[in-house]
């Protein structure tokens, strides 16, 4: 008997729960008892959910995230089954309809925490390859430009720039404020303006970051977001001005749903403030947004086959949709699988949770740093513009000096790598009071010599 595709994705589909619960040879564990009879966080449990080296203190999980626990155990469980049988993926890819599909899942997951739909996010490995799809996919021609600031990273300069070399658009830069160490003494005001001082006719794209990894400012980006959309007013569809934002260091921070922000394109990292595995990301882009780029990369996500079915008949491609975005290729998928995962445990803590103790922590930090002599912090006191990274100097010290002394003493820190580079604390739902006051003593014993 011939047995059809499709009803062979559904029996293969039906086999998923049978291979899993076989192949893991146990229940699922129960999620962790991260709340107290009060239903108040406790955060030493949070901080027990982490496998990390309990000989350092982490200041730094800003850059790659150790995986909690309920997200080691969704990979490993996974990777079980992946093992088990391979043609499990086979159905996640090509029969993404049906509602047990983990690619369905991981977007439903992401859109339940962003905010927005599931239908209007790309699935990427990480911001990088999300900033280069965006910038590499718009049409620009010569005498228009992308705008952006001396203020982004690497990654967000060399997208833009790789993109504009191809079609002899323009890439020019403005200061948000003044360089180098200007950020600390900035103000809304001050970077709005600026903003919209530089924005011209012919700008295509504004590029701005979220929260700068150089110096921990955290951007306006909502009220950015207006003056964008007030320089589009009587601009034709070909020349709208579109916002795309480097958001990696925001999400997962801020109790903030990422429609709300107003970018045309949102990118970021899910392996880092997100808590989730390594090599997860996704572009949240503005429905509308969505037909302006073009695809880069054959993507495998068919929630909508239509970009399928134009190369089976070799038709012309249909208007871009977010699913066409997603690159594709055999990827780590118990990864990108696990991703609701680490959702869940957001979730189970509260996002308004999350965002008041990083908040906390990181007040802690940048108050106690301010008050060392010798020290000057480069981050905003103000809570408007600060986020979860915490930005210094210490006088007649380099940062990586700096660094390697904290390094001595246990604690991890980084240094921003920037023309002008600082030391880079920044406190995560791991860390505790006791990891900020031992590392501002530490600090201070480095600065004062005590």
């Amino acid at each position: 008997m011939q047995l059809h595709r499709r009803s062979f994705l559904g029996l293969l589909a039906a086999g998923v729960a049978a291979g899993a619960a076989a192949t893991d040879g146990s229940a699922a564990p129960l999620p962790p008892r991260l709340r107290d009879a009060n239903g108040v966080v406790d955060w030493s449990a949070v901080r027990g959910q982490f496998a990390l080296d309990p000989a350092w203190i982490h200041l730094s999980s800003f850059f790659l995230v150790s995986h909690p626990r309920p997200v080691r155990d969704a990979i490993e469980a996974w990777r079980r089954r992946l093992d088990a049988n391979p043609l499990l993926l086979e159905s996640a890819l090509l029969d993404p309809v049906a509602d047990h599909h983990p690619l369905e899942r991981t977007k439903a997951a992401l859109a339940g925490y962003l905010g927005g739909r599931a239908e209007d996010l790309a699935l990427v490995p990480n911001t990088t390859t999300g900033l280069a799809l965006v910038y590499n996919g718009l049409s620009l021609r010569p005498g228009q430009e992308v705008l952006t600031t001396e203020h982004d990273h690497y990654s967000h300069h060399e997208s833009i720039r790789r993109a504009v070399e191809k079609t002899g658009a323009s890439l020019r830069f403005i200061a948000l404020h003044d360089m180098p160490r200007g950020a600390a003494t900035t103000s809304t005001a001050e970077l709005v303006a600026r903003l919209e001082r530089a924005i011209r006719p012919g700008t295509r794209a504004v590029g701005l970051t979220w929260v700068h990894s150089s110096t921990g400012l955290k951007l306006p980006i909502a009220e950015m977001a207006r003056v964008v959309a007030r320089a589009n007013a009587g601009r034709g569809a070909g020349d709208r001005c579109l916002l795309i934002v480097d958001g990696v260091h925001g999400v997962g921070v801020e109790d903030v749903d990422v429609p709300v922000l107003g970018a045309d394109f949102f990118v970021a990292g899910a392996h880092k403030w997100l808590l989730a595995p390594r090599g997860t990301g996704f572009i949240a882009g503005r429905a509308g947004a969505w037909p302006k780029l073009r695809p880069t990369v054959p993507s495998f996500d068919f929630s909508d086959r239509s970009i399928w079915d134009a190369w089976i008949h070799r038709t012309a491609a249909p208007p871009t949709r977010a699913s066409h975005v997603s690159p594709g290729g055999f990827i780590a998928f118990e990864h990108l699988f696990a991703v609701p995962d680490a959702i869940a445990f957001h979730h189970q803590l509260g996002r308004p949770q999350v965002a008041a103790r990083i908040a906390e922590l990181n007040h802690i930090l940048r108050a106690g740093l301010a008050a060392i002599p010798g020290v000057v912090v480069h981050t905003p006191q103000d809570p408007a513009l600060a986020a979860g990274i915490v930005a210094f100097e210490v006088d007649g010290f380099e940062p990586d000096e700096v660094v390697a002394r904290l390094h001595g003493r246990k604690i991890v820190a980084t240094s921003s790598p920037y023309a002008v580079s600082f030391v880079r604390l920044a406190a995560g739902v791991m860390n505790s009071y006791a990891d900020v006051d031992v590392a501002l003593a530490a600090v201070h014993s480095i600065a004062t010599g005590a």
